[in-house]
């Protein structure tokens, strides 16, 4: 469904994307993640055919976004980080305005599905200027399907959203899936991908770092955690000794609990033995795995 190669994007001396490579299969829920400025919108209007690349490749649904002059030509569907609406109008006179503007006839039966399958049709009669931004996303992802299209982006979609809004965008995306569409999944809440998507494209500013299968990149690259917590804050020196032990990968510390990512379970013995030896007092020590927003940081941090 989308294949992109060594895709590159400047604003003025600024480089905003570096030989970006990624791959999409239908029927994926591709995560694709980033911090804040990393380059995730930037992709998304060069593959929506709403911003041209500097150069590489970008297929998308067999065509390449890249040199596509008219977006409506490449099938998709997509939803905007900030969806806005004719303040004005209903949800459902937004939903039949999108479908007659896209050279279709009014669909009462299709209108109400979608009306119906977003939630939204209770509220169907009322002006989307008074909505919650929960209830504009979902009708965002209502519109970007409007033409049936077989690959949406969604950028964004449950960023700024209570858990209750946020359920309810993921629930959604589920459903797409089930019914046999691709979705590419832009976010920074790396929990959410953990949730719905099959496959995942880490982007550190502006070069995709790591892209494979969640479960494989899960396999690979999650190890124990120790978090430890001592009654006084720990010294330079003390850190600097434990990030020498063999079995340590990395030390992160936080006042008076320091994060140890380590490359087995052995290791626990390790650090009890050496906060016996130091004569250090442990408040709390506990093992756990770390999961794709530690996974996510430690790329960040190389960069």
């Amino acid at each position: 469904m989308i294949n992109v190669r060594g895709l590159n994007k400047h604003f003025g001396n600024f480089q905003a994307l570096k030989d970006v490579n990624l791959n999409v299969e239908k029927g994926d829920i591709y995560g694709f993640i980033g911090h804040n400025g990393a380059g995730k919108s930037t992709t998304i209007s060069i593959l929506t055919g709403l911003a041209k690349a500097d150069s590489g490749t970008c297929i998308v649904n067999g065509k390449d976004a890249c040199k596509t002059v008219n977006p409506s030509d490449l099938g998709i569907g997509y939803l905007p980080e900030d969806p806005s609406f004719y303040k004005w109008m209903t949800a459902r006179e937004t939903l039949i305005y999108l479908l007659e503007s896209s050279g279709k006839k009014n669909n009462p039966v299709k209108i109400n599905e979608i009306l119906e399958w977003v939630g939204l049709e209770e509220s169907a009669g009322r002006k989307v200027g008074g909505f919650s931004r929960g209830m504009k996303q979902r009708l965002g992802i209502g519109a970007a399907l409007i033409n049936d299209p077989q690959l949406l982006f969604l950028d964004e979609p449950s960023s700024a959203l209570d858990p209750e809004g946020r359920g309810d965008v993921l629930r959604l995306i589920k459903d797409l899936r089930d019914m046999g569409k691709t979705v590419f999944f832009s976010t920074h809440i790396l929990s959410d991908v953990e949730r719905i998507c099959n496959k995942v494209g880490i982007l550190v500013n502006g070069r995709i770092v790591k892209e494979d299968r969640l479960e494989v990149i899960q396999e690979e690259n999650i190890l124990p955690i120790y978090d430890i917590e001592t009654d006084i804050a720990l010294k330079n020196n003390i850190v600097e000794d434990i990030e020498k032990l063999k079995c340590v990968k990395k030390v992160q510390t936080f006042d008076k609990r320091i994060q140890v990512l380590t490359e087995s379970h052995e290791c626990g013995k390790e650090l009890y033995r050496f906060f016996s030896d130091k004569d250090l007092n442990v408040v709390s020590f506990n093992l756990r795995k770390n999961d794709l927003e530690d996974i996510f940081l430690e790329e960040v941090n190389k960069k």
